[in-house]
């Protein structure tokens, strides 16, 4: 019964923007101009992904770039870390969302990090594909 609800809700919603203009949308770009988004693009490139790629702020200083950085690790090994593995979960994936693991050192033990990654379009008057990668806290 609350999904059928949930459902009258949703048509309700689209009829009453059916026809409506779009005023502002916050658009990936906008995420990366604003520093909420970290543009990686040039490194995911090298690991082989050609959709432009982005990771969010928080999983930038929380895992790849952290403060103090683990003695032995460094900011581009554990970007391509994140890179190589996400290469990697893209063979099985199927639709525009998936998870993957990345193990990283903390300085003491590693610790498996379960990550997502969102493919869609760049905004609404652009469909190129772009790539965000992000904790699930993130989403």
């Amino acid at each position: 019964m609350g999904e059928r609800n949930n459902q009258n809700r949703s048509d309700e919603m689209t009829n009453i923007l059916e026809g409506a203009e779009l005023i502002y949308a916050y658009t990936w770009q906008n995420a990366v101009d604003d520093g909420t988004f970290i543009d990686v693009s040039e490194t995911a490139r090298e690991a082989g992904i050609k959709y432009p790629t982005a990771v969010t702020r928080n999983l930038w200083h929380s895992y790849i770039d952290p403060d103090p950085m683990p003695i032995a690790q460094d900011m581009n090994g554990r970007l391509w870390d994140v890179l190589h593995m996400f290469r990697l979960a893209i063979r099985s994936a199927e639709g525009s969302m998936m998870t993957f693991s990345v193990s990283f050192f903390n300085g003491k033990t590693h610790e498996k990090v379960e990550l997502w990654a969102v493919c869609e379009a760049k905004g609404p008057n652009d469909p190129s594909p772009v790539i965000t990668i992000m904790l699930p806290s993130d989403y």
